[in-house]
């Protein structure tokens, strides 16, 4: 158990650590930012090259109380909500892929590369949601290269959808948002949704794929009537929707199997 929480914990600071790169490259990559990999990170108001001691993912925000060190300005809540969920995305990875016995020691190595393609797929989810939920776009530099890695992933890597599964769930969320952008001429969903919506195709496979876009809209439905309340208005209301599918793909990549075996359960199949 001691073995298992420090696993847990190490792999936290880890993801907590991508999550703060990758609000890094969200910054650089909607401003344009020439260097997006490279290069020292600046405060974003006064442009001040920031210090090791400035940059430690959560402490850092905690420790300057939410403002920058040389010009006091309020730095956004964002980012160190990305760098804790990023790490609990990271630690929870664990549990559905244990690379290691924490009793017997011995690795799995099938289990390390099924970690570290999930945790591929972690950073680009967490990427598109907070783009998304910040700039109310989806950066096709990230997503488009990210689906034909899970392409290839169905090819090369045990556990994850065949192929042809993937290649299915691919075609009925773009089918599925194709026929709205149809519709609606745009006004329901954008193209940006159909390529989150590909991704979630790609990586869960075509039965897990109407798993989550079930629960994306659940949730859409219960976040649009919130905010409908709150705004005191129905019509006009915009919300970010790819948040929500990268949500309902979290949610069914660890626990769609449980939500697909109830529903079928209920209905007596």
């Amino acid at each position: 158990m001691p073995l298992t929480i420090a696993v847990v914990l190490g792999l936290f600071i880890l993801g907590a650590c991508v999550g703060s790169f990758t609000s890094v490259v969200i910054y650089r990559l909607h401003s344009r930012l020439p260097g997006i990999l490279t290069g020292r990170s600046k405060c974003t108001t006064c442009e001040t090259q920031l210090q090791m001691t400035d940059l430690i993912p959560v402490l850092s925000y905690l420790t300057l109380r939410g403002k920058c060190r040389y010009c006091s300005k309020s730095i956004s809540y964002m980012y160190p909500l990305l760098e804790i969920v990023s790490g609990a995305f990271f630690a929870a990875l664990f549990f559905k892929f244990p690379f290691i016995n924490t009793v017997t020691l011995q690795f799995s190595e099938a289990m390390v590369g099924l970690y570290l393609l999930y945790a591929v797929y972690a950073f680009v989810l967490l990427f598109t949601f907070f783009f998304d939920l910040h700039y109310m776009k989806v950066a096709d530099e990230i997503l488009l290269p990210a689906i034909l890695l899970g392409l290839i992933a169905t090819i090369a890597a045990p556990l994850t959808p065949f192929l042809v599964d993937a290649v299915i769930g691919l075609c009925i969320a773009v089918g599925f948002f194709g026929i709205q952008i149809l519709l609606s001429k745009g006004k329901w969903v954008g193209m940006g949704d159909l390529r989150v919506g590909a991704f979630m195709g790609v990586i869960l496979g075509w039965k897990l794929t109407i798993v989550a876009l079930f629960v994306s809209y659940v949730l859409g439905s219960v976040v649009a009537l919130i905010v409908a309340l709150h705004r005191k208005k129905i019509i006009g209301i915009k919300i970010p929707f790819a948040p929500l599918l990268v949500t309902g793909t979290v949610i069914t990549m660890f626990f769609g199997e449980k939500i697909l075996t109830w529903y079928l359960t209920s209905l007596g199949l």
